[in-house]
């Protein structure tokens, strides 16, 4: 084993001291002589530059107990070295804006579209408050700034649950990013949070299904007629009953099923189909028979000055539906809200379904809720009447 010290020797043909010391070579299994420039004209210096350089290369061979060579302990070696010769450090890092991006297609391939897109609304949503410092190292995002992006989500106007759904999604990225080593702490889980009643749609009740049935039928907007009909008889969500097709629809001993796999969750649902919606089924079939059930809807996204969340509410205007509102604040980037929207129809069946005595298992196998707690929340009405609840919001007064 040769002597592990490091010494000294000057070329002729440049100005600063050579270091001559020993690395032990992973592959060869043994100590191999090596030079570096310690770019120090000073023999001081110089000298202890170089037997930094010994130090580290003892720590780096695994020998004596100190652990293998790692990434970490490469920078913290050059910057021990950069600081003993006088420079600034090096930080080893990523830019937010190309990490972020780099972890949302990592997470394409594993988990269900509608999930996927929230993910991304999530980074898109700070890269744009973030401007033109985007692309600012992971390491310099502080607490500070992720808590003013908070408070300034929150004065827009978007709901803290939403806001802190957001949270969770930067969470995640910055705790990918420290396990790799390119932050040491995660900003996102220093954010002081919001907590509060929950702005939560309310079911719509008989005369409102009245209202909006009997205005659809007037006004000849049959495939609104058609989603609105598997909202309430189904429970499903608004794409999903916008991109009904036919095929997904069998008749089994007598009993139509809607088979579907849920586009936000990725659970597979089997609804049976009752009246009104099985009538109109079958007139609707017989009159147009084809792949979509509402094609004029089908393409449509959720959002959009012409989406299906605004045409819904424009119906639910034209009705005289009374509800809340809460606009949203110009100039921002928040959201307008109503207490009642389509996804009131899920509360509305849901709802329907306890009154009737259903079992909560029942339930969560038709609107396809995968715990019981969320299953709860849907749950409004008071228990009254059953049958004549059930009469009266379907049979007798849709039909």
């Amino acid at each position: 084993m040769p002597s592990l010290t490091a010494n000294l020797t000057k070329n002729p043909r440049s100005q600063y001291w050579q270091a001559e010391f020993y690395v032990w070579h992973a592959d060869g299994r043994g100590w191999v002589r090596t030079m570096k420039s310690t770019k120090a004209t000073d023999k001081t210096r110089a000298a202890s530059i170089a037997n930094e350089f010994q130090a580290f290369a003892l720590k780096a061979s695994g020998q004596h107990g100190y652990n293998p060579l790692s990434r970490e302990f490469v920078l913290d070696t050059l910057n021990y070295i950069l600081r003993a010769g006088g420079h600034q450090p090096v930080e080893l890092t990523r830019k937010w804006d190309e990490y972020s991006q780099e972890w949302l297609a990592l997470q394409e391939t594993r988990i269900e579209k509608r999930s996927h897109e929230s993910y991304v609304s999530h980074v898109r949503q700070f890269t744009r408050w973030m401007g033109e410092e985007s692309s600012t190292a992971l390491n310099v995002i502080t607490g500070n700034m992720m808590q003013s992006w908070y408070f300034d989500m929150i004065d827009e106007g978007r709901k803290p649950q939403t806001v802190n759904n957001n949270v969770k999604t930067l969470q995640a990225i910055f705790d990918r990013a420290k396990a790799e080593g390119f932050t040491a702490r995660n900003p996102a889980e220093l954010i002081l949070r919001q907590y509060g009643d929950k702005d939560i749609r309310e079911p719509f009740t008989i005369e409102d299904i009245e209202r909006i049935i009997n205005h659809l039928k007037k006004a000849k907007m049959e495939d609104w007629l058609t989603v609105c009909l598997l909202g309430l008889c189904t429970s499903q969500r608004l794409q999903d009953c916008a991109k009904a097709q036919w095929k997904d629809f069998k008749v089994k001993k007598g009993l139509r099923v809607w088979t579907l796999v849920q586009g936000k969750t990725g659970t597979e649902v089997q609804i049976p189909i009752v009246e009104p919606l099985e009538s109109h089924l079958q007139g609707l079939n017989a009159r147009r028979p084809g792949l979509l059930l509402a094609p004029a809807l089908a393409d449509l996204p959720s959002g959009s000055p012409i989406g299906l969340s605004v045409q819904f509410s424009d119906i639910l205007d034209a009705c005289g539906l009374v509800r809340e509102k809460r606009e949203k604040v110009e100039g921002s980037k928040g959201q307008s809200w109503s207490n009642k929207t389509f996804h009131s129809w899920r509360h509305t069946t849901n709802s329907l379904l306890a009154n009737a005595g259903i079992s909560e298992d029942i339930r969560r196998k038709i609107t396809g809720h995968s715990t019981s707690k969320m299953n709860q929340i849907y749950t409004h009405m008071e228990a009254q009447g059953l049958e004549t609840a059930l009469k009266k919001a379907i049979s007798d007064q849709i039909s």
